[in-house]
């Protein structure tokens, strides 16, 4: 009796495994069901919006162009773009009158078609708590389109774009002619130049950079080319002839910039004025950053295709010293410089959109949103009418180190906990299927909540 009991038992205990079993093999069924469905719907959708996916067309757009900067000292920012330190803030603009004297002088230290790279070195600013203005009054001959931009303390801003409200006159009596690709010609005796004035809030470093479309127009967001003063690519020459409109009080440096074909740094000539005017200062070590930018959707919907449900930045690191030696007028000029060594692998995490936890694995390394973020808020998206802050530390939600990216292997993915709890594997995608994960370069920009990615991305990158 005692042993039919027992044996009784088992059987029980037996079928309520079995039982338990088959749910759990149900419940996981129908979760791979309910994911399959959802991607199918999402690739339906896609192809709806953009068109049929070529069987090769492949999803890594990006050219990982190193990119130098001054070494990274920024700290993550918190909630939706964070609480910034906003390094400087433009009070005004306007229009300054610039001499011919003032041209002829330019003309004599940048020789148009001349190798002058021997007249300057790699160069930063440091900002105090200062007014300073940028005007930029001179172009050379160029194809290319440019825009003039500077760092300051870990954020980007915006100064100029190419030939914007930039004018010339060649005669006294002449009427001013604006400006083309042709640049300001050699008999300009006049030229009316836009003026920039920032206020900057706190001791920073700067340096400025162009970025360049060798096509001749904006075409993408991507540049072709990015040229820096960290790089030796533009020459700061003190001691310039001033303009008149320049308080006698203020100091000037006059600053050339190359757009890396034939080093005569008179590309784009501006001047930068202030009392004082942040000083130049030779750069001893710059940072060397490789980034491949992963824009994600989550399948929290099928239809929505913004790429900024999580967006990172994973870089390959290194740094670069540079050495000195002084000049018979009291200058310095370049010595030598090492080889770059690596300080490793990093990523930023830019934007999360989604309302659903996630954890992101990027070679070794696993990171999971609701480690130091609201797992349920929407960050750095524009959601809500906010703002977004796309570069510098004003974007650094998380910052964190990795080991063991392959950018040619892509491998990242990132599972989703959506709002079931189900936990959904995107990877990046093999060729010809519909995205869930796109590669670009860092200065892409990703879109506002709710805003897809415009068609000509793609079908610009499709031409790739």
């Amino acid at each position: 009796m005692n042993k039919s009991l027992v044996i009784g038992c088992f059987a029980v205990i037996g079928m309520g495994f079995i039982s338990c079993s088959k749910d759990l093999y149900d419940s996981n069924a129908v979760n791979e069901k309910q994911n399959e469905k959802q991607k199918n719907d999402y690739a339906t959708n896609f192809v709806k919006r953009y068109g049929e996916i070529d069987p090769n067309q492949t999803w890594d757009f990006a050219t990982m162009a190193p990119i130098s900067g001054l070494p990274s000292t920024s700290t993550r920012a918190a909630g939706d773009g964070g609480a910034t330190s906003v390094s400087v803030i433009k009070q005004s603009s306007g229009t300054m009158r610039i001499e011919k004297d003032v041209i002829d002088w330019m003309h004599e230290e940048f020789k148009a078609g001349a190798n002058n790279s021997k007249k300057g070195s790699p160069f930063y600013l440091k900002t105090q708590e200062q007014t300073f203005t940028i005007v930029p009054f001179y172009q050379g001959i160029a194809s290319y389109y440019w825009e003039l931009w500077m760092n300051v303390g870990g954020v980007d801003v915006q100064v100029w774009s190419k030939n914007q409200d930039l004018t010339y006159k060649t005669s006294e009596n002449g009427t001013s002619e604006a400006m083309t690709n042709d640049g300001v010609p050699a008999k300009a005796i006049e030229v009316n130049a836009p003026t920039y004035t920032f206020k900057a809030t706190s001791n920073q470093s700067l340096y400025f950079y162009l970025k360049i479309w060798k096509k001749g127009s904006k075409t993408t967001g991507n540049p072709d080319v990015t040229t820096s003063s960290l790089d030796k690519m533009m020459l700061a020459l003190e001691g310039a002839i001033r303009p008149a409109g320049v308080p006698i009080d203020n100091e000037v440096t006059i600053i050339g910039c190359e757009d890396a074909t034939d080093k005569d740094y008179e590309d784009l000539v501006f001047l930068i004025y202030g009392k004082p005017t942040p000083p130049i200062t030779p750069v001893d070590e710059i940072e060397i950053t490789e980034t491949k930018r992963y824009m994600m959707e989550d399948l929290g919907t099928t239809d929505d295709f913004d790429f900024n449900d999580i967006v990172v930045d994973v870089q390959n690191v290194y740094s670069q010293k540079i050495y000195w030696k002084s000049t018979a007028n009291g200058g310095w000029e370049e010595s030598k410089r090492d080889n770059p060594v690596s300080k490793g692998q990093r990523a930023i995490v830019r934007a999360a959109g989604g309302i659903y936890d996630f954890t992101l694995k990027i070679g070794d390394k696993t990171w999971t949103k609701s480690q130091n973020l609201s797992a349920g808020s929407m960050l750095n998206t524009g959601s809500g009418g906010s703002s977004i802050h796309f570069s510098g530390p004003s974007s650094e939600l998380a910052k964190f180190d990795v080991t063991g990216w392959d950018p040619k292997d892509n491998n990242v993915s990132v599972t989703v906990a959506d709002k079931d709890n189900n936990g959904i594997l995107i990877k990046f995608p093999e060729a010809g299927e519909a995205p869930m994960m796109i590669a670009v370069d860092g200065d892409i920009d990703w879109m506002h909540e709710r805003s897809g990615v415009p068609n000509n991305w793609f079908k610009d990158w499709f031409k790739k």
